[in-house]
């Protein structure tokens, strides 16, 4: 049984880790990923010329990591606090990020346009394609910002929020809404932070945590509407996690696994793509967190925030021991991190130390 700090630290490194893992896979299809890296992708390599990554060496985070990061550390230097000042400091802190425009994806893109009026590109396009030829307001913002920024920092909220998991919805959707202010998108990081968060407490089983992520889905969307978010049209994150652990469920193997995922489910930038995905994957092999860290950067697309979403649940669940032994150092190095010293702010944050475990009420799983 892992403690509670061998708990948040495997949440940091396994997030860590399948962000930088994935950030080498990242748009390439299945068959592509097997034939351009000379079969599976199983450790660190830097991304190839042709990805968002390039600008990478072996073992470096992108901004699926990283937003995520600034954000809880923003909040820890505020006594746990998130508010839109703190949000503010993490994001401006994000824009300094020297590979800012390699990482900006369309949806936060478009956010610090209008935040901060930053006019730099990103190379990772526009929401939509081209730009607006007239001055016309589409409904739903034309439905194309339901994409997965906010779920693939939603770890911090449950980082935040140790001691109170009552107030996980609400910590999700503000650190959500900053950029991803639409129900799809918060129903997402709604999942994935209930995911966590339940994964962090003592005596959770893998079945608990996919049961947390569907409630959480579908309480982050009722709570986006009832705050004012914009409606989406697009397909049930939370239906659609539970069709993927359905997938997931009749596979002995990640290697199959991947394959009915990415061809069923997806793994693209739409919320209700990627992580109904990283269900479907826990589903498999979610007991084992190597495995299932190895699924999310071989199932192609957009593999760095799967990689990031299942390594920051996973790691949770079993702890830092569970995780390959290089994980930590090579992450430290790489990107100049102190990850133990960032785990150990959280708990001190929350008063907590490694034998305190049963944190969260069993009210939030029922």
């Amino acid at each position: 049984m892992s403690t509670l700090d061998s708990k948040v630290l495997g949440s940091l490194v396994g997030a860590a880790a399948g962000d930088a893992l994935g950030a080498a896979t990242e748009l390439r299809t299945i068959e592509q990923i097997k034939t351009d890296f000379d079969g599976w992708v199983t450790t660190f390599i830097a991304p190839p010329q042709d990805t968002f990554g390039r600008c990478n060496e072996a073992g470096m985070v992108t901004d699926d990591f990283t937003q995520g990061r600034y954000i809880l550390e923003a909040a820890l230097d505020q006594n746990g606090e998130v508010s839109g000042e703190v949000l503010s400091k993490a994001f401006k802190r994000w824009m300094d990020y020297p590979f800012y425009p390699n990482f900006t994806g369309p949806t936060t893109r478009a956010a610090m346009q209008r935040i901060f009026s930053d006019t730099r590109p990103s190379l990772q396009g526009n929401a939509e394609p081209g730009e607006p030829t007239q001055d016309v307001v589409l409904v739903n913002n034309g439905n194309a910002s339901a994409t997965n920024g906010a779920a693939m920092k939603a770890w911090s909220a449950s980082m935040l929020s140790l001691r109170t998991p009552e107030r996980l919805i609400a910590t999700t959707y503000e650190i959500a809404h900053f950029t991803h202010d639409n129900v799809i998108s918060v129903s997402g990081a709604c999942a994935i932070s209930t995911a966590v968060n339940a994964a962090l407490s003592d005596g959770i089983t893998l079945e608990d945590v996919m049961d947390a992520a569907i409630k959480g889905a579908d309480q982050g969307y009722s709570y986006a509407e009832q705050h004012g978010a914009m409606m989406m049209a697009g397909p049930s994150v939370a239906r659609r996690i539970e069709l993927a652990i359905q997938i997931g469920e009749k596979h002995a193997s990640w290697e199959s696994a991947v394959a009915e995922l990415a061809d069923i489910i997806g793994t693209g930038l739409h919320a209700s793509e990627a992580v109904p995905a990283v269900f479907g994957i826990l589903a498999c092999c979610g007991n084992d967190p190597e495995k299932a860290i190895l699924a999310a950067v071989n199932i192609g697309n957009d593999t760095d925030t799967v990689a990031t979403m299942v390594g920051s649940i996973v790691g949770a669940l079993h702890g830092i021991e569970a995780l390959p032994s290089n994980y930590l150092p090579v992450l430290n190095e790489a990107n100049k991190f102190e990850l133990e010293d960032l785990a150990t702010r959280v708990l001190q944050l929350h008063n907590l130390d490694s034998s305190t475990n049963n944190f969260i009420p069993k009210t939030m799983l029922q």
